[in-house]
């Protein structure tokens, strides 16, 4: 497979899945799809992310290797799909303590700004959930982030807040 050429027939579902297939054949494959991730062709990368975040559900054991440049590209990222589908995939890893500290401050930086879009925060207070799991005393700080967020968050945001908070 061309892989640029394909990312850019098309933007639908079916076809993210189709790449997504494609990559979790091989690791060179999803290697390819990667890179093409952590790119600089904005259209390619926000094709590339979410077909990535397709093929994490397929193979979520190969991606291990992908962690520190998941959490590096939140912050610039060029789309921003980047955010979202990285963090759709980091919600489920176990994450090494080494970037723990890193991420964790990103988290909180993001869940703070106003201007972070609302999906990115769902799954970055997930992400963050799942880190103070490990540092307890992280828990009030997280928990005072989400909610000075609730007066002004969407439904979804509020939806998920409301379980992180009843579990902290």
């Amino acid at each position: 497979m061309k892989l640029k050429e394909e990312l850019l027939k098309e933007h639908s579902l079916i076809h993210a899945q189709k790449i997504s297939i494609w990559a979790v054949e091989s690791k060179s494959n999803l290697k390819q799809l990667m890179d093409a991730f952590f790119s600089k062709e904005k259209l390619v990368v926000q094709r590339a992310s979410w077909s990535a975040s397709k093929a994490y559900e397929l193979k979520p054991q190969w991606f291990e290797a992908y962690i520190p440049h998941l959490i590096a590209c939140l912050d610039k990222p060029i789309h921003g799909s980047v955010r979202r589908n990285s963090l759709r995939i980091l919600q489920t890893m176990d994450i090494p303590e080494s970037y723990s500290g890193k991420l964790i401050d990103t988290l909180f930086a993001l869940l703070a700004d106003s201007k972070t879009e609302s999906a990115v925060k769902a799954f970055g207070m997930t992400v963050a959930y799942n880190i103070i799991q490990h540092y307890p005393e992280l828990k009030s700080e997280l928990k005072i982030i989400i909610e000075d967020q609730l007066p002004f968050a969407a439904p979804s945001f509020k939806s998920r807040a409301k379980k992180i908070i009843n579990n902290l």
